[in-house]
């Protein structure tokens, strides 16, 4: 073969290897499959709730979730309005979400009924108001616990250890609440083998409960006082724009000498001068929930993912300073049990 026809013969070689090369790299170019986005819809009812969220985007994020790239949130606040609670949850399943993920117990108890196709992902809900099967939902949804009911028996016998002489424990309640059935038998129960009546004072919302604080918190209805987990309660008041309305409730419980116990963690609670804290920070609780919705994302079937307990977040805190204020001498149990123990 001359050296002419060797270079043309090199040369149309070259050509096709490099059109074949060009051809594969366009088609995978074109081909490849595109950055899944996902979009996460999530509905609460305060802002008080906004640690979950926080915590919950926290962890989605090391989990590879990252806002505004390949993950959307559609984040709506009911206000604890019933029209709200049920246009949200159309608006974001409209939208064609991957999940909704709830925080108001009443919008969770509509969208069980229902049993949308789109994934429901609760937190700090009661399960038994929306499966029966906790450890294999049989509904399209699963979620983390609320640790505030699962655990308001126990914080009547906490109560007790702090202050052994209680006789009577003020509740303000609201028997119309999602929570309110629960709450109210564990509490009773736990009430009933210490010997402890429960005062059960009705409010409408957190103005009639703070127009009617003095007569409501007084040692003519009680020895002590537990927070109600319902719109009615004061930690639930605006975040910290509101610190002056729930330092209402402190004052008048250290002038009544009276022991109190909250559940919220973040709000109105040791760290703002209530006596005893027993519950569950929401920024933990949206973490457990991220481990929850990355499973659900992934195509795990919601059957094979069981509820959280809210035992994993659990944590107790103590306000020695209100402790000193209304007379009161922290047995050392307790103490040594505490996670955090305020001095000032």
């Amino acid at each position: 073969m001359s050296l002419k026809k060797a270079i043309i013969v090199f040369s149309a070689a070259l050509i096709l290897v490099t059109g074949f090369i060009f051809f594969q790299y366009t088609y995978n170019q074109t081909n490849v499959e595109p950055l899944r986005k996902y979009k996460i819809g999530i509905i609460i009812n305060n802002d008080v709730q906004m640690p979950n969220v926080d915590g919950f985007k926290s962890k989605m994020k090391e989990l590879g979730y990252i806002d505004g790239a390949n993950t959307e949130y559609i984040i709506k606040n009911a206000q604890n309005k019933p029209d709200l609670q049920i246009k949200y949850p159309e608006e974001i399943i409209a939208a064609k979400s991957d999940m909704i993920v709830v925080l108001s117990p009443a919008v969770a108890v509509n969208l069980s009924k229902q049993n949308p196709s789109v994934p429901v992902l609760f937190m700090d809900i009661d399960p038994e108001t929306l499966i029966k099967d906790k450890a294999y939902p049989e509904k399209n949804i699963t979620g983390v616990s609320a640790g505030f009911l699962d655990f308001a028996g126990k914080r009547v016998e906490v109560l007790k250890e702090i202050y052994p002489s209680i006789k009577k424990i003020i509740i303000p309640s609201d028997k119309n609440h999602p929570n309110y059935p629960k709450f109210i038998e564990s509490v009773r129960a736990a009430a009933s083998r210490l010997q402890i009546e429960i005062v059960e004072i009705q409010t409408k919302d957190i103005g009639d409960f703070l127009s009617r604080l003095p007569e409501i918190v007084n040692k003519k209805n009680g020895d002590a006082l537990i927070f109600y987990p319902g719109p009615n309660n004061i930690s639930a008041a605006g975040g910290a724009a509101n610190a002056p309305k729930r330092k209402l409730i402190v004052d008048q419980l250290i002038k009544e000498k009276m022991p109190a116990i909250n559940h919220n963690m973040e709000i109105g609670c040791a760290s703002e001068g209530v006596l005893a804290c027993y519950g569950n920070y929401r920024v933990d609780v949206g973490k457990e929930g991220a481990i929850l919705a990355d499973k659900i994302l992934k195509g795990v079937p919601i059957k094979d993912i069981p509820v959280v307990p809210p035992v994993k977040t659990l944590v107790l805190e103590i306000n020695l300073k209100t402790a000193k204020s209304i007379g009161i001498t922290i047995p050392q149990a307790i103490l040594s049990r505490a996670n955090k123990v305020y001095q000032e």
